[in-house]
């Protein structure tokens, strides 16, 4: 690959969704257009097993890698063997069209005689024509879902025969496998099923999800119930469809508050305490049998760091409390004042500029103007003028409403505190990522680094925690 330098380069860019794909054909199409360049104009970029369907723009590195060249202004040329090569979601193909047309970048397609249209500037054209190539990237991706439905390059408890594409009982887990279904038919409560992964999930080693999705996977019945109720004549099932449907009617609620319960765990890992010993971060763990989280550190060169969510939670915001209460009302009152006067001033000046410049414009008009026909109105000047006083009643208006923020300062004030203490219950973490600079967790304490500002009055520097309360 050649060295970028301060030549505008012509790029040919080249993309496969997997590994197994061939890239022969995009580089024998783009290589008449390499014959007819210099060897040092030329930059090669090949995207290997990256599917446009898949992932967005921003998620792939050497597409990114071509956005930041054109705004680089590094990029004369861009050769691909059709628009899917380079995008298939529609509004990432306009954004796209329109970053080359704002930077005067070519876009030649190299397989264009192949029933594929040349790159246009018509925006209505591109829009089309990258309109058809989401609906066709949708249709290939919904058509390979389908097709790993029925037949999956692999499945957990089966040997896929490669001649017949036969799928059968792998006999190493068949029993475990139909020990699995067993067990999740006699399920009668989410805690049962909490014992049931718990079991199977060192035996399969898989995750909790992978596990709920064997659960609910028609293919170990022998059926795709994808679009109606399909026998999968290739699958030797491990239970009937019966028994399947029956475990989804009646175990359904269980899997899905089992997987509700896991993401809301997961998604509650909003703090980002460290061990006071090693500075590293602590290690964020889930119980779903107790709905509980904790954070750790097991560390050997100190003893072992552990602290529940729930408390952390506790102490966290108790913080954000003794913060509000010291908030300092009389000081904020002071400095509201001081700017108050500064951007009247300021505004102010603003009026009197604003003032003259209309004064010039419609002296200019009413002195200057020999037309006073019905297209005065088109005059610049006469628009200028428009667009200035709208600028003078803005000022005006925003002198009102400072004079007004200024008048009702105590209530301002008590909004603000209002404000602070219904997101300290509502929306703590926005206060956390605002006010507290790192969480420390000791053996036996919790170190809390507040920011201090210039509205914060001092504040106790130890709060005893003990169980449920704060002192």
């Amino acid at each position: 690959m050649n060295v970028i330098n301060s030549q505008k380069k012509h790029v040919f860019f080249r993309r496969v969704s997997t590994a197994g794909q061939d890239i022969i054909t995009q580089e024998a199409a783009d290589l008449p257009f390499r014959e007819k360049l210099p060897h040092n104009g030329i930059l090669i970029i090949d995207e290997i097993a990256t599917s446009a369907n898949k992932k967005s723009i921003s998620e792939r590195p050497e597409m990114q890698r071509l956005t930041s060249l054109i705004k680089e202004n590094k990029v004369h040329s861009i050769y691909a063997f059709d628009r899917s090569r380079l995008f298939r979601d529609f509004y990432e193909g306009m954004e796209f069209n329109d970053l080359r047309a704002k930077y005067n970048v070519q876009v030649i397609y190299t397989s264009v005689g192949n029933g594929n249209m040349p790159a246009s500037d018509d925006v209505f054209v591109e829009g089309l024509l990258s309109m058809f190539s989401d609906i066709e990237g949708k249709n290939i991706a919904r058509r390979s879902r389908e097709a790993r439905l029925r037949y999956p390059a692999k499945k957990f408890g089966y040997q896929k025969q490669k001649e017949t594409k036969r799928f059968l009982h792998d006999t190493a887990k068949q029993e475990s496998v139909q020990q699995y279904f067993t067990a999740l038919r006699e399920i009668s409560s989410l805690d049962d099923l909490y014992k049931v992964v718990k079991e199977y999930r060192k035996k399969f080693k898989k995750t909790d999800e992978q596990l709920i999705s064997m659960a609910t996977d028609p293919f170990y019945a022998g059926y795709d119930l994808e679009k109606g109720t399909n026998k999968l004549h290739h699958v030797t099932p491990y239970i009937s469809i019966e028994e399947f449907l029956q475990i989804q009617r009646s175990k359904g609620d269980f899997f899905k508050a089992f997987l509700e319960r896991k993401k809301s765990l997961k998604g509650q890992n909003v703090y980002s305490p460290y061990c006071a010993y090693c500075r590293k971060p602590l290690n964020y763990k889930i119980e779903e049998e107790t709905n509980s989280a904790y954070y750790s550190c097991s560390r050997k060169q100190h003893s072992k760091i552990t602290v529940s969510f729930s408390e952390l939670t506790q102490i966290i915001r108790h913080v954000l409390d003794q913060i509000i209460q010291n908030f300092d009302k009389g000081n904020l009152i002071t400095h509201s004042i001081h700017f108050y006067r500064a951007i009247k001033k300021l505004l102010e000046a603003e009026l009197n500029r604003i003032d003259q410049s209309l004064n010039g414009i419609i002296e200019e008009l009413v002195l200057e103007s020999d037309d006073y026909s019905s297209t005065w109105k088109d005059d610049p000047r006469y628009k200028r003028k428009q667009l200035l006083k709208q600028e003078y009643q803005n000022c005006l208006e925003q002198i009102k409403e400072n004079q007004n923020a200024l008048q009702q300062n105590k209530s301002v004030i008590k909004v603000i505190e209002g404000a602070l203490i219904n997101q300290a219950n509502i929306n703590p973490l926005m206060l956390y990522d605002m006010l507290i600079n790192g969480v420390w967790i000791y053996v036996d304490n919790i170190q809390v680094d507040v920011f201090f500002f210039d509205y914060l009055q001092e504040m106790e520097k130890e709060i005893i925690y003990e169980g449920e309360e704060t002192a």
